[in-house]
């Protein structure tokens, strides 16, 4: 269909023309000044040391493989980074960004990745957001790349770091390498949100192909500049008929999608490409490439191909554009939209921090609790979201903390359709009092719990939280909420009900214990390894702590507790009862009563016999100490003992009192 102007208009059509082509042969020259930047991030958890299904290649050695084909066919200008998880210490802070975003030295690069190994938990938002740190600033695309085959298992939101990347202008491409369907529902929302594009390659070859795309998308050469672009958000929440085209309108494409023949254009930002077409029908030079919602594309006459895609849903229409026209381009997509709306029960209050997922239905779905779902097609965070969709069943999931539900719906072609999802919830909103009694290394942690009788101790760990304001979303029950500083913690039983939101600030009523130890008659640090022994005297269970650094500042519950202090590696100990309060510093000193000792055992001209076994008993019998060194010493409790000795079938002893602080040296004298 095409569009044109009258013969009145023509002059300041030619004008406007001529300024409109002047500016898009300048775009591309401002563009190239600002080359792009890309960081790959490599999934080095231990999940990708497993085989690729049904294939006998490692998940790793395939992803590297793909990067030694592709990256040398960047371009040159593009700055290229990589960054890498759970490869060296395999724990949820094992974030590295080995290489800064450079330009392309495509056999450094390779190399770069060849030395991640995958080793252990995979903490892949924390690490997408730390590669984001070192992309530059500037006009130029910045794009995260990141390459994995699980979610996030460190208890991270990707969904709310991906509208950290998308309020930064950063562009997110998934790779997943043969993930689950729930993992892929739940990484779904980083490429939606940040206007990426997410692969779910399950061979070789199609790991190959979805990296090659992914840097093809975020290398400086990917061509077109939109001149009306609209910034990367999520889906309207209802679908507005455009604007026509509006008159004496400049000339050039005027790019517009129909979910069918003959119906009215939809407003949502879909990936456009427009290309003149080559001899023989095959594709020529791409004239503009970008995201958009009915973009404007200035162009000579000619003929084009224009597509319109949208995940699943893609279209494309051939056309040609005369002279000083304005021509608008409509491409049909055979597909529908779903407007989804998130509500609370009870309330119907839009429920504002929602993940909404539409997935393929599986087998089985028909909107059951247990409903199957496969790939994933759109994901919004919020109360609503539109998505386009091929006509088709589709299960619809509305997720919020532990809360979750589904329905079953069919999109025919050209529909317009609405489903509205509510979840049965509450809300446990909870802060902590005390909280500054935490330390520098001290973490406060809120839990979630329910009763469980499979549960070793009768209840299950539902949720927990380090923020300074745990907001838990939970199916109506009754929980035990408990915040914990160290060994400190208070908990709290409460019932929620459909649609409540509960308060609480639970109260951590906790004092310090500060311990220290010196030796008798010694007022310096001890020079022997000290320990203690903390153990809680009036708590309805047992709580014991031990430690062995030298002079720690302990944080307690209230309470009354006994304190065991040790000096040395024999029985110079001291034990003390203390009383922690609230808000106060408890301070106990343990001064050793203990000796140094040292013994030897002589024959004639031999000064000290090499060949014997030594035993101290204390008055009880007991013993204390027994060595077969030759010229042994030790640190003990001062008090009376016998010293034995035995060598060659003879045995030697004798009865020693030592006192508190002295140095000696007791020696046998054998026959």
């Amino acid at each position: 269909m095409r569009i044109r102007q009258s013969d009145a208009s023509r002059v300041l059509v030619c004008a406007a023309a001529m300024l409109l082509a002047a500016l898009a042969a300048a775009a591309p020259a401002a563009v190239a000044q600002e080359p792009a930047s890309v960081v790959i991030v490599l999934d080095g958890s231990g999940s990708m040391g497993a085989y690729l299904e049904g294939t006998r290649l490692v998940k790793h050695m395939v992803a590297k493989e793909a990067f030694r084909r592709t990256l040398p066919r960047m371009a040159p200008a593009t700055r290229v980074g990589v960054a890498a998880f759970g490869h060296r210490r395999g724990d949820c802070g094992d974030i590295e960004v080995i290489r800064q975003p450079e330009p392309l030295d495509a056999p450094r690069t390779i190399d770069t990745l060849d030395k991640v190994y995958p080793r252990g938990r995979g903490p892949l938002t924390a690490a997408l957001r730390e590669a984001a740190k070192s992309l530059p600033p500037g006009s130029g695309k910045r794009t995260l790349l990141l390459v994995h085959d699980d979610a996030d298992n460190c208890q991270q939101n990707v969904c709310a770091l991906a509208e950290e990347l998308r309020r930064s202008g950063i562009t997110a491409h998934v790779v997943s390498l043969a993930s689950r369907p729930d993992d892929l529902a739940r990484m779904a929302c980083l490429p939606q949100l940040t206007g990426g594009r997410g692969f779910n390659a399950r061979t070789p070859e199609q790991v190959t192909a979805a990296i090659e795309e992914a840097l093809r998308l975020a290398s400086s050469d990917s061509p077109g500049v939109a001149l009306q672009p609209t910034p990367a958000q999520p889906p309207p929440s209802a679908v507005a008929a455009p604007a026509a085209i509006p008159p004496n309108a400049a000339p050039g494409l005027y790019l517009r999608a129909v979910l069918a023949p003959n119906t009215e254009p939809v407003s949502l930002p879909l990936t456009w490409t427009v290309f003149a077409e080559g001899q023989g029908g095959q594709p020529g030079a791409i004239l503009f490439t970008g995201r958009a919602t009915n973009p404007h594309v200035p162009a000579p006459p000619g003929r084009y191909v224009v597509e319109a895609r949208d995940g699943a849903v893609a279209g494309s229409e051939s056309l040609v554009l005369n002279d000083g026209s304005a021509t608008g381009a409509f491409v049909v997509l055979n597909a529908g939209t779903l407007n989804v709306r998130a509500t609370a029960q009870k309330v119907g209050a839009p429920l504002g921090d929602a993940i909404i997922t539409v997935s393929e239905a599986g087998e089985g779905s028909g909107g059951t609790k247990d409903a199957a779902a496969g790939t994933p097609l759109a994901v919004f965070k919020g109360s609503e979201g539109t998505a386009l969709l091929p006509p088709g069943r589709y299960l619809v999931r509305v997720e919020q903390g532990q809360v979750r539900a589904e329905r079953s719906v069919v999109v025919p072609a050209a529909s317009r359709g609405r489903v509205e999802v509510t979840l049965n919830a509450a809300r446990i909103l909870l802060s902590a009092a005390g909280r500054d009694l935490a330390g520098p290394g001290d973490v406060l942690t809120f839990s979630v719990e329910e009763d469980d009788p499979d549960a070793p101790r009768g209840r299950r760990l539902v949720a927990r939280s380090a923020a300074r304001q745990a907001d838990f979303v939970l199916p109506p029950g009754t929980y035990y909420v408990s915040a914990r500083i160290g060994s400190v913690e208070t908990r709290e039983s409460l019932a929620v009900g459909p649609g409540d939101v509960v308060r609480r600030t639970l109260t951590l009523a906790a004092g310090r214990l500060s311990l220290a130890t010196k030796a008798a008659d010694s007022p310096q640090a001890p020079n022997e390894p000290v320990a203690y022994r903390i153990e809680r005297l009036d708590g309805t269970s047992p709580e014991v702590i031990t430690t062995t650094r030298a002079a720690p500042v302990l944080l307690l519950s209230a309470g009354r507790y006994r304190v065991e202090g040790r000096y040395g590696a024999m029985n110079a100990r001291a034990v003390r009862e203390v009383d922690i309060r609230s808000g106060q510093t408890q301070q106990v000193v343990f001064e050793h009563q203990s000796a140094t000792v040292r013994l030897r055992l002589a024959a004639g001209p031999i000064p000290i016999l090499s060949d014997v076994f030594w035993d101290i008993r204390d008055e009880a019998g007991a013993v204390v100490w027994s060595t077969g060194q030759p010229d042994p010493w030790a640190v003990l409790q001062a008090g009376r003992y016998k010293v034995r000795a035995e060598t060659r079938g003879k045995h030697y002893e004798r009865a020693v009192d030592l006192r508190a602080g002295e140095t000696r040296t007791i020696e046998l004298q054998a026959e």
